[in-house]
């Protein structure tokens, strides 16, 4: 049970994270403002996008651990801070990085910090010295954000989630109106 919570948590966490636009969603887009479409990745591509950005952070911990799905979800971006129209949704994937050590969380967590900073994240939130650790990131080239975070028992998750997306990639045609 208390693990399930502390995987809605990691699901809030996330979600409240991926409020702001960043470089990708920027760049990639354009506003109603100029008479162009906002283009975006589809939802597809955005879950496509966010398990790759898991599979690399996997990757980069001194052990391989089991991922255990968490959360596969989307959620409308109902408030997005990047100014641009309601109708787009946040792609999320979470796991749980089983068979790993506990004792040695801090280490995996440092391995995960030492990845993304390597590799253009930028670190949002840094809590590894509380009991319940806990690191924000986003990538500087897409926008995706990724989180790890240590529940109450001592359990890893891990998760990706995206820009705010258009469903099929394009604005439905009342989406300026």
């Amino acid at each position: 049970m208390i693990r399930r919570a502390a995987g809605l948590g990691l699901v809030c966490l996330l979600l409240a994270a991926c409020g702001g636009p960043g470089p990708a969603e920027r760049s990639s887009t354009t506003t109603a403002e100029s008479g162009s479409s906002m283009r975006t990745m589809t939802e597809d591509e955005a879950a496509q996008r966010a398990e790759e950005h898991i599979r690399r952070a996997v990757a980069a911990l001194p052990e391989k651990p089991a991922l255990t799905p968490l959360r596969a979800d989307s959620a409308e971006c109902l408030d997005p801070s990047d100014n641009g129209p309601r109708g787009r949704y946040e792609v999320g994937r979470s796991y749980w990085l089983d068979d790993l050590p506990g004792e040695r969380n801090a280490e995996f967590v440092d391995a995960l910090v030492e990845h993304w900073s390597a590799h253009d994240y930028r670190v949002l939130t840094d809590k590894r010295e509380t009991k319940n650790r806990f690191v924000s990131v986003e990538h500087r080239g897409d926008a995706f954000r990724m989180s790890v975070k240590q529940s109450v028992e001592g359990d890893l998750s891990l998760g990706a989630s995206s820009p705010c997306v258009w469903p099929d990639g394009t604005p439905p045609e009342d989406a300026n109106e």
